[in-house]
């Protein structure tokens, strides 16, 4: 019996080998000759004269390297680098990990009310139908039932993040006003922007500017005109470095009714969230008088306190926004969490450090690498080919994999991926963060299909028809992978 269990073994194993070695698809099975070949025809013709790329593909069921092209190469990963973020922080972390905002009195009647800021990102109508003011209501409620009606000034502690609130690695010209680009805080509200509509009046007229949300905190001037017609509206937004005053200019067209609409980052995040706060209070019948403040509270400060309220929200619901739809302020505040849990304060410098660390503790590290910011905004960001697809391979592994797959956008249906990726072979099947800055493009995830799963990266610097040649490339993958 053990000799025929044991000569069953040995003939099974032959044939899985010599299956293997004739390219039988098995789902031990490496990639085609022919895929290969395709696969380095496209980044070979991306390359071109000056570019490099990095490409590598994992067996997730194997653990075999099915394709390796400049393995090693440190690149700049763009918008890839969330990757290395959210895995970090799901690690390090936790899954359960919740942000938490207080909100505080020494518990008299009518002293000042205080706000503790923990680092949550979701401070925005992003959960509430795009009501930007739905939380700070829900606040005020909550307040009027705890009795408070009137409060002597608000006072809130952005502490918890410190350093600069805009990294050096960042563009330095005028794309500082732009969504990607909003200053980080530890006490953030909807995404450290304003809205900004501009809407046609009458011909000879000014346009109508209306913000999202309606507040005092930022001015705005307006030097629109409407023109008679139904073009594009042609609007310029300027708004001077350390400063809240925005200027809009240019023309909207009297018939094309639907406007112009752009959000606009804001200077000084923290405060701006506290005094729209204070706006809402008041707005909600709760009195706030004296000022608007920053401080700083020690855990013995806090200790003697009263908890009014006490919001939370989780780590994971703050992942589809990062790898779905590629928001950078909710990389970086999840990047200054991680510097927050390494030495207690969450700096560009701290988070940098946890992540390396992390990297090296995965036996990740490249020389080479360096890790500036954690949304890949940065420029002088390097990662390899190689670490992501070994970061991919192994958070298939984690209890966390579902919740970190679904945060990825999704070929031809979700994000950065809804208009890529389209064919009806390939979509569905490719779950992936995209990465684009000047000069890189990048796109590394899965593709599952029914009998095979592979991790990929693929990274581009200075090539051409860089997105076409990456869309190609996992087209490639998932097509053979079918």
């Amino acid at each position: 019996m053990t000799f025929t269990r044991s000569l069953l073994v040995a003939i099974t194993s032959a044939c899985l080998l010599l299956a293997a070695g004739t390219g039988t698809h098995s789902q031990a099975s490496g990639l085609p000759g022919d895929t290969k070949s395709a696969i380095t025809a496209q980044l070979k013709r991306a390359e071109g004269a000056r570019g490099t790329a990095g490409c590598v593909v994992i067996d997730l069921d194997t653990g075999a390297t099915l394709y390796s092209h400049n393995p090693d190469q440190p690149l700049a990963p763009a918008s890839n680098m969330k990757l290395v973020t959210t895995a970090a922080a799901l690690k390090q972390l936790g899954s359960e990990f919740e942000f938490k905002t207080l909100l505080l009195d020494h518990g008299k009647a009518g002293g000042p009310l205080y706000v503790l800021a923990g680092g949550d990102p979701n401070l925005s109508g992003r959960f509430h139908g795009g009501d930007v003011l739905a939380i700070y209501r829900g606040w005020a409620e909550q307040l009027k039932k705890a009795g408070i009606s009137e409060v002597a000034g608000l006072r809130y502690d952005s502490t918890i993040f410190g350093g600069e609130s805009f990294c050096t690695g960042w563009p330095r010209d005028d794309q500082y006003v732009k969504w990607y680009c909003a200053e980080v805080s530890a006490f953030a509200f909807n995404d450290n922007c304003i809205g900004v509509r501009v809407i046609p009046g009458k011909a000879g007229q000014p346009a109508t500017i209306e913000t999202t949300p309606a507040t005092a905190a930022v001015k705005i001037v307006n030097e629109t005109k409407t023109l008679p017609g139904r073009k594009g509206a042609e609007i310029g937004i300027v708004r001077p470095r350390g400063e809240n005053t925005i200027t809009v200019k240019g023309n909207v067209y009297e018939q094309a009714t639907w406007g112009y609409f752009i959000d606009v980052t804001v200077h000084d995040p923290a405060l701006y969230a506290a005094s729209v706060l204070r706006e809402t209070l008041e707005a909600c019948g709760i009195k706030v008088n004296g000022e608007v403040q920053p401080v700083t509270l020690g855990i013995d400060d806090v200790k003697g306190m009263r908890v009014l309220v006490e919001h939370k929200s989780s780590l994971l619901s703050a992942l589809p926004a990062i790898n779905t739809n590629s928001q950078n302020l909710h990389a970086e505040m999840l990047f200054r969490q991680l510097g927050v849990r390494y030495c207690g304060k969450g700096t560009f410098k701290t988070s940098s450090a946890a992540v390396e660390e992390f990297l090296r503790k995965q036996k990740w590290w490249t020389p080479g690498a360096a890790i500036i910011d954690g949304s890949g905004l940065a420029r002088e960001n390097r990662v390899t080919a190689a670490q992501l697809a070994k970061l991919l391979e192994a958070m298939s592994s984690e209890p966390s994999f579902e919740a970190f797959r679904d945060s990825l956008a999704v070929a031809g249906e979700t994000g950065t991926l809804e208009k890529r990726l389209g064919d009806k072979a390939i979509k569905g099947k490719v779950f992936a963060k995209t990465g684009y800055i000047r000069g890189v493009r990048a796109l590394s995830g899965y593709v599952i299909t029914d009998s095979r799963r592979v991790a990929f990266s693929v990274l581009m610097n200075d090539c051409v028809y860089s997105k076409e040649a990456t869309d190609e490339i996992v087209s490639i993958l998932a097509r053979t992978l079918k």
